[in-house]
């Protein structure tokens, strides 16, 4: 990964999911994904880990954005509220608390006007 927080560069899962960034600024991100069938679980419902990549991915992404260190998660919490099977998903992440050490932030994933599933991510600073 290079220091280039504004896109998602590279050989990466979110390039692989076909995860786009819309906008990140020192407070807040916001990203998208077109559903396929590779999102899907056996059921035919996007996999609750594609939500939670997600909401870590941005979230991380705001955090290393925002600092002069390196964070990563360490703790990620999501609830799946609705399920969806197509469509586009719009993640949008913001930050909670800063800390030297530390930063916690919370990301929304919408489809359409509907809260799929909301998660709080916790971020260290290893570097």
């Amino acid at each position: 990964m290079t220091n280039d927080f504004t896109n998602f560069n590279g050989d990466s899962l979110d390039n692989y999911l076909g995860h786009e960034m819309i906008e990140i600024n020192e407070e807040s991100a916001k990203s998208r994904l077109v559903i396929n069938k590779n999102h899907h679980q056996p059921m035919g419902l996007v996999h609750g880990g594609i939500y939670a990549t997600m909401a870590e991915t941005l979230c991380s992404y705001g955090a290393n954005f925002n600092s002069g260190g390196i964070f990563v998660g360490v703790n990620n919490n999501t609830d799946f509220l609705t399920s969806v099977s197509d469509g586009e998903l719009i993640c949008t992440a913001k930050l909670i608390k800063k800390g030297k050490s530390y930063q916690l932030w919370e990301a929304q994933i919408h489809h359409d006007n509907d809260l799929c599933a909301i998660s709080k991510v916790r971020l260290s600073r290893i570097k």
